[in-house]
């Protein structure tokens, strides 16, 4: 934790003669808000085969827009139909329904099959600006064999469908929802391009990281996708 508290913080020092002063300044507290929000919603979702064995993970967020909740992940985790989803908060498995999927843009949504114990969702907004190159963001999840972990990072370059970020990310990130400073939605955790390094052995070293833009994906465009499958469940 004294590493997030670091992060919150801005460091300066100033120095007449031999005296150096060092200043610890409390930033802007929407810092704190996009880690909260980031850390808080986010899910280790788990795949599992026919004999319930463990297959592969990835990360997402646990939203809700009024009355509604649901989950955001990247879609190649979640893809093959063979292989049943699971969600896992503190004891307890849930199993997860794909109600929607947008390969396009490397997007599921889910729905837990009954309510999630030990785990409230957080409200959803995205962030629609044209250009977010420059922009602070953060994202939390479920790399490889870590527990849950927490990045931030910086957007590099931005189009209409999808931007990079400067960031950190293995396999198992995929899914994870990358944040703005206010909390709000920027997109989705896809993939990374991986740099090889050689200081004097080899060293990967992830630098770039694809994220799938969903502003597309407003919260009356989420409402009807569930609304829309509510119902169809019920006409069966």
């Amino acid at each position: 934790m004294l590493w997030l508290m670091f992060l919150s913080c801005i460091m300066g020092y100033q120095e007449e003669g031999n005296l150096t002063t060092l200043s610890i300044e409390q930033t802007y507290a929407a810092h704190h808000y996009n880690y909260s929000k980031a850390v808080d919603s986010s899910l280790r979702i788990t795949i599992f085969d026919g004999d319930f064995r463990e297959v592969g993970h990835g990360s997402a967020n646990y939203f809700k827009i009024g009355r509604h909740k649901f989950i955001m992940t990247a879609a190649h985790v979640v893809s093959d139909p063979d292989f049943p989803t699971y969600v896992k908060t503190g004891e307890f498995y849930t199993r997860l329904d794909v109600i929607y999927i947008d390969n396009d843009y490397d997007l599921a949504i889910l729905i837990p099959a009954k309510k999630l114990k030990n785990k409230s969702p957080t409200d959803y907004r995205t962030n629609n600006q044209k250009n977010l190159t420059g922009l602070t963001v953060v994202h939390a999840g479920y790399p490889s064999n870590l527990e849950l972990s927490v990045f931030n990072g910086t957007v590099a370059s931005c189009s209409d469908s999808n931007i990079m970020i400067q960031s950190f990310a293995l396999p198992g990130s995929s899914g994870s929802i990358v944040f703005d400073n206010k909390g709000r939605v920027v997109g989705v955790l896809s993939a990374l391009k991986m740099g090889m390094y050689y200081s004097p052995y080899p060293q990967i070293h992830p630098t770039l990281v694809y994220v799938s833009r969903v502003k597309k994906y407003s919260r009356a465009v989420i409402k009807e996708i569930i609304v829309k499958w509510k119902k169809s469940m019920s006409e069966h």
